[in-house]
């Protein structure tokens, strides 16, 4: 016998588990399987590797060194693959396909992963529906995606998909210029109680719903009077003063509308880097993360009214 990849993989799972029963689970093995394939482990190396008690099991010394050492092992053989995977794919010429909503991060990760991945093509295609990019990432259609989600409406576990926040975004308020309150930067979310709303049909990433709700704790019901998920036709209803609209911070032309704040916040959406554990981008994730918060921390200060908002303390309602 000598050791094998397996065998590190195991004695850490057994160690990390706290049982010998909990390991069998996370290896998808029976417990009988698992005992007697440590039983072969310590009578290789000459002792036990770990105390049983009826709680589960403890690392002796020799097991906490051999776990440490494993972890370290484990962890570099997992970077060699990645490695030889985007190498592989760098020969093979094979595209990294990214997806998601019609964000800023979404073309900042367009033009990292451009940047970052010369030799290799990269396609994308826009889709505002939560359950079709998860779907998409889950078959393997995506290698990597920006999502959306809004407070009471998390984005739940996915196997072989990892998430990391990239941002808290604020969601302002827009209304017409000759509105009563345009010449105000900032209001509360009960002064709107009145208000004609214009917004984007329903999906399912819960945002109406999450306006409805958090209108509601403000004390009242949501006025929607038009439903659009075209932004010029929701700032041309905005201009003409016929309806509110929500304003992501940093968009197109808004001629004719004012821009205004919430007080305390209450309207946000949470941006998310989602990717698939087995693409060569996973070992990427943390430099293209630091690229595009830098990205776009450069189009907030081209933004006045975002930029003011975000050095009046904004940035550490945003930033994760």
């Amino acid at each position: 016998m000598r050791l094998e990849i397996r065998h590190l993989e195991l004695v850490v799972a057994i160690a990390e588990a706290g049982s010998l029963r909990r390991a069998a689970a996370r290896l998808h093995l029976t417990q009988p399987a698992v005992t007697t394939q440590l039983k072969r482990i310590e009578q290789f190396l000459g002792g036990p590797l770990f105390v049983r008690s009826v709680e589960g099991v403890l690392p002796t010394h020799t097991g906490t060194e051999l776990v440490r050492d494993a972890q370290k092992l484990l962890h570099g053989f997992d970077a060699l693959q990645r490695t030889a995977r985007l190498n592989a794919q760098h020969e093979a010429g094979a595209p990294v396909r990214v997806g998601g909503i019609p964000a800023q991060q979404f073309s900042l990760l367009v033009n990292t992963l451009t940047a970052m991945l010369p030799r290799r093509e990269v396609t994308s295609r826009t889709i505002r529906e939560t359950g079709a990019l998860r779907a998409l990432l889950r078959s393997g259609e995506l290698d990597v995606a920006v999502m959306r989600c809004f407070p009471g409406f998390p984005l739940l576990p996915q196997d072989g998909v990892e998430h990391r926040l990239l941002l808290r975004e604020p969601l302002f308020i827009g209304v017409s210029e000759h509105h009563a309150l345009a010449e105000r930067d900032e209001v509360d979310l009960a002064e709107l109680a009145d208000e004609k709303w214009v917004m984007p049909d329903p999906d399912d990433s819960g945002m109406n719903e999450f306006f409805a709700r958090t209108c509601a704790v403000a004390g009242f019901d949501q006025h929607i009077t038009h439903l659009t998920n075209e932004a010029h036709v929701a700032f041309a209803l905005t201009a003409e003063g016929r309806a509110i609209c929500l304003l992501y911070p940093i968009g197109t032309d808004r001629t004719g509308i004012a821009t205004l704040s919430l007080a305390g916040t209450p309207l946000h959406r949470e941006l998310v880097l989602a990717w698939r554990t087995d693409s060569p981008l996973a070992s990427l994730v943390d430099d293209v993360c630091a690229k595009i918060e830098s990205g776009y921390l450069a189009l907030v200060e081209g933004s006045r009214f975002y930029r003011k908002w975000w050095h009046d303390g904004g940035s550490a309602f945003a930033l994760p």
